[in-house]
């Protein structure tokens, strides 16, 4: 394994865990425990992170409060400026013919408003605010499953959406989230919308977060996806530096 691949595994396990132990890691990565030794003394050159004795720790985890669901109303009217920047950056990813996921959120919504030269298009989408919008749009097929929809975010929830989202090929997805956190990955406050969230990001050969930089470093009730499975970021100019090493080190594009 090279050295990189190692320090990368050992940084999500600081993140996760708050500490490690270098006989933990010697053991588990099958090296010398001075190799794991320099592994943590380069993270901690470039990471808050503290080496001590027998190992390291995280200096300031951040610990938040979880994040809780908002209707569409409020949604809409926060960051307002910086959602429509970051809604024509992801708009500008598409192309002619593809069929695009989108599941729910503001942001989202507002790539709608961007896709002119972009036709003709198919949206699959979770979400009736997107599809009510979607479909007064030219040359463009909106899909939505049936089922029970969410109240605050205008989702369908339930197997039968998840299951109805699985039977499509998505060229690219684009996500809006309520909470990104390197130790916790892609979370929501909703249980009842995870699933359907996690089919779309299956079915995609593309997958996108679109989010302001407000997002960052926010915690939710349940972890809907890691990090990992994401492809990019579409992010305003704030994003936190933390963040983008972090993307970096881990192939994830942020635009």
């Amino acid at each position: 394994m090279l050295n990189v691949d190692r320090q990368r595994i050992i940084l999500d396990q600081l993140y996760q865990k708050g500490s490690v132990k270098v006989s933990e890691l010697s053991a588990e990565f099958g090296v010398h425990e001075e190799t794991i030794r320099r592994d943590l003394k380069a993270l901690a050159a470039g990471w808050d992170i503290e080496t001590i004795y027998g190992g390291a720790v995280l200096k300031n985890k951040i610990v938040t409060p979880s994040v809780q669901e908002m209707n569409m109303q409020m949604k809409r009217s926060r960051n307002y400026e910086e959602k429509q920047i970051v809604a024509k950056k992801a708009a500008s990813l598409i192309q002619p013919g593809e069929t695009i996921g989108l599941n729910s959120g503001s942001t989202v919504e507002y790539i709608l408003d961007y896709l002119e030269d972009k036709k003709p298009l198919n949206i699959v989408t979770l979400n009736v605010h997107i599809a009510s919008k979607a479909v007064l749009l030219d040359e463009v097929e909106v899909y939505i499953p049936g089922g029970k929809i969410w109240g605050k975010s205008g989702s369908v929830i339930g197997p039968g959406a998840a299951d109805f989202i699985k039977s499509f090929t998505i060229d690219k997805c684009f996500f809006g989230v309520s909470a990104v956190n390197i130790g916790k990955g892609i979370c929501h406050p909703n249980m009842e919308e995870v699933e359907g969230n996690k089919a779309m990001v299956q079915a995609s050969r593309m997958r996108y977060i679109v989010t302001d930089s407000s997002k960052m470093n926010q915690t939710a009730l349940f972890k809907m996806i890691d990090i990992k499975d994401i492809d990019g970021f579409v992010t305003d100019e704030n994003f936190p530096k933390e963040y983008q090493e972090y993307m970096e080190m881990n192939g994830i594009e942020i635009i």
